[in-house]
């Protein structure tokens, strides 16, 4: 992966690609912590893999799953609060071909700041790796709602195509495509 030749900041945050050992110490817990603190972690990592239910999404899953090298993340931080807003990272990235994108962003950041976060780690991502395309996949109607801000479009739904607690979930499939977010999409 290139280094980004992206602009990380616009109005609302700043977008920092996560490195470690180029961080606190406490950065992954910090973001952990912010993923607890809104009461977000069984919805973000619903299909998470874990050995027991109450390990889903608990410190030492966070940090593994965010610490795998195959994964890139970008920390996003309020221009406002200079508090962390959220994160977007990318997973099962093929470079010069496509990735997933997935979202976090604290509450109180929903809105234009999480909107633009979104918009620059797009950006971000189509630049340093080259990606032709970037794919998102939730069960959740407002995560396709801010997919569809931050410029993808949904392609498909996978009807009851995920369990959830024990109830079939509609499983929505949205994608941005580089020359999509060449026309201004």
């Amino acid at each position: 992966m290139s280094e980004c030749h992206v602009e990380l900041s616009g109005q609302h945050v700043r977008l920092y690609p996560y490195v470690r050992g180029a961080f606190p110490r406490e950065t992954l817990y910090a973001l952990w912590r912010a993923v607890e603190d809104d009461g977000a972690a069984a919805r973000l990592f619903y299909a998470q893999p874990a050995l027991e239910e109450s390990h889903r999404g608990d410190l030492t899953e966070f940090i593994a799953y965010f610490t795998d090298p195959k994964r890139v993340l970008y920390i996003a931080q309020s221009l406002k609060t200079d508090q962390v807003a959220g994160m977007v990272w990318f997973d099962d990235i093929q470079v010069g071909h496509r990735a997933a994108a997935n979202v976090f962003f604290r509450r109180r950041y929903w809105g234009a700041a999480a909107g633009e976060g979104s918009r620059l780690a797009l950006d971000a991502a189509f630049e340093t790796m080259g990606l032709a395309s970037i794919w998102a996949y939730t069960p959740w109607l407002y995560a396709v709602r801010h997919a569809e801000r931050a410029g993808m479009r949904e392609v498909a739904v996978l009807p009851e195509f995920i369990c959830i607690e024990g109830r079939p979930h509609d499983l929505h499939v949205l994608r941005v495509c580089r020359e999509d977010r060449a026309h201004g999409c």
